[in-house]
């Protein structure tokens, strides 16, 4: 969820990136319940990855663009 949320964050998604990405976590963390913990610290761990430092991301594209060849076969 903290890589979505940078990547949203960075693409200037919330109010054309006039906000602190502490104000995107909190609002992810309100709207789904749940706790981030230290996203910081995440982010960092992300960004440290020696292989694949975009999993999660690269796991939602690669699902959709599944679903969406499988729909295109029907």
């Amino acid at each position: 969820m903290i890589e979505l949320i940078y990547a949203l964050h960075y693409q200037n998604v919330f109010d054309n990136g006039n906000n602190d990405i502490r104000e995107v976590a909190q609002y992810f963390e309100s709207t789904f319940d749940i706790d981030l913990g230290n996203f910081y610290q995440t982010y960092l761990e992300l960004r440290n990855r020696k292989m694949n430092r975009t999993k999660f991301l690269d796991a939602l594209r690669e699902e959709l663009m599944r679903r969406m060849d499988e729909q295109d076969e029907k």
